[in-house]
């Protein structure tokens, strides 16, 4: 192998100058010996100079080179290092089924999992480099981040209108510290809308419960007081006050009947009991036990069953269902018409038969803004609004029918037009026992 350009040239420079010069002065004589020994010498000290500093120039360069390529190195090793503790970041927040986004201090997002993408409506990578205050409007909401940069973790509810209506979500922020000791938070949304909901039912329903046994004790109470004073005594406010009380009593039963019975339906463990039965033997049952409510209001009750007779369901539910909206029509009804009820078969493109109950009558009807309101537990028609008095009932008949109804697997309707009167249908599949099934 040869030697590099520097080091041959210094070794020629420092062996062959000396014999060039001796073999010039042995030639032209010893006269001029002396300058060209000089002269060669010089030259050959220069040379070594020269040599020796580009040298010196070139280990320089290649040592800067080095640290240049070391540097590129360790900054391409520290960006290898950031992509990986990124995808692993992202990897814990796309294990999330929840919209999930980090960002810096300044609300810049800089990682987020494919569930925020798709609540934000953004591509995969749409969020990153988006702010905060871009994507949304709610003032909580970004006040929860804010309290997470400063370093506190923080958590509300907020409401946030989407395509499908106003959801309610669990929003959850917290501190977190990047690289070089900055302050960043994580973000996450769990919608709660169903459990919300479910929470304020719960909440409605105590206070109407207390509301609607509150008043009848009150009630009870105030008579017995007035009695206790003397009106004993005399025999009509003797038979007022006792009758009053007997009413409230009927009253508390009735509700806390129609509670029980709607805790039952509402249960997880609520068992349908499925049987045979026959339904005109059911109907006539009603039938007898509310004929006497009918005949204070001069009512007239009228059973009509077409095309079914044995059916296979829960008799208790149906007969609470029917018993019911039975029981409602009687109180809105105008005096001196007909509550009818109606059965007919249901057939279905199965094969299957079921049947449809429409309870029908004459009075005074819903109002049309209160009609999507009237299943609701509690609910009742205002009677300072309808113009129309009727007997008070717990308010809850029509939510047991709902979910008695569901619990058959069926489902139920109305139709009311003001001051004509209601028509409401439960339609429950394939229940009917027809002549080849017998």
């Amino acid at each position: 192998m040869t030697a590099s350009f520097p080091h041959a040239w210094i070794r020629w420079s420092v062996a062959v100058a000396p014999l060039a010069a001796g073999a010039a002065a042995a030639w032209l004589g010893a006269g001029k010996a002396a300058c060209v020994i000089a002269a060669g010498a010089a030259g050959a000290a220069g040379v070594v100079y020269l040599t020796t500093r580009a040298e010196r120039a070139l280990r320089a360069q290649q040592d800067h080179l080095s640290k240049a390529e070391r540097e590129a190195a360790e900054a391409r090793e520290e960006a290898e290092r950031r992509a990986a503790e990124l995808a692993e970041a992202r990897g814990v927040l796309e294990a999330s089924p929840w919209p999930m986004f980090a960002t810096h201090a300044s609300g810049e997002i800089f990682l987020a999992n494919r569930g925020a993408e798709e609540f934000f409506q953004r591509g995969p990578g749409g969020l990153v480099g988006r702010s905060i205050e871009d994507l949304v409007t709610q003032a909580g909401l970004i006040s929860l981040h804010a309290e997470a940069v400063a370093g506190r973790a923080a958590s509300g509810q907020v409401r946030i209108e989407r395509s499908e209506g106003t959801r309610v979500y669990q929003v959850r922020a917290a501190p977190v510290r990047l690289g070089h000791g900055g302050a960043g938070a994580v973000v996450s949304l769990r919608d709660i809308t169903e459990l919300a909901t479910a929470l304020q039912l719960k909440t409605d329903f105590v206070a109407n419960a207390s509301h609607e046994l509150r008043t009848p004790v009150a009630s009870i109470r105030a008579a017995v007081e007035t009695l206790a004073d003397g009106a004993w005594e005399e025999p009509a406010l003797r038979t007022k006050f006792t009758q009053m009380i007997a009413g409230n009593v009927r009253r508390l039963e009735e509700l806390i009947s129609d509670l029980l019975e709607l805790s039952r339906l509402e249960s997880p463990e609520g068992v349908v009991k499925v049987e045979e039965f026959d339904l005109p033997e059911l109907l006539a049952d009603v039938e007898e036990e509310l004929r006497p409510i009918a005949a204070e209001r001069e009512l007239t009750l009228s059973m009509n069953v077409d095309g079914v007779q044995r059916v296979r369901s829960d008799p208790r539910l149906v007969r609470l269902v029917v018993r019911n909206l039975v029981d409602n029509a009687v109180k809105f009804a105008y005096p001196q018409t007909t509550v009818r009820v109606e059965v007919s078969a249901l057939p279905s493109s199965d094969g299957n038969t079921g049947m449809r109950v429409r309870v029908i009558d004459r009075g005074i009807g819903i109002p049309i803004h209160q009609q999507k309101r009237v299943f609701e537990r509690f609910f009742q028609v205002d009677p300072a609004r309808t113009g129309f008095q009727h007997r008070r009932g717990s308010g809850l008949g029509l939510a047991i029918v709902k979910h008695a109804v569901k619990a058959l697997g069926g489902a139920v309707g109305l139709e009311s037009v003001w001051k004509q009167g209601t028509t409401m249908t439960v339609e429950l599949p394939a229940c009917v026992v027809t002549s080849s099934q017998g």
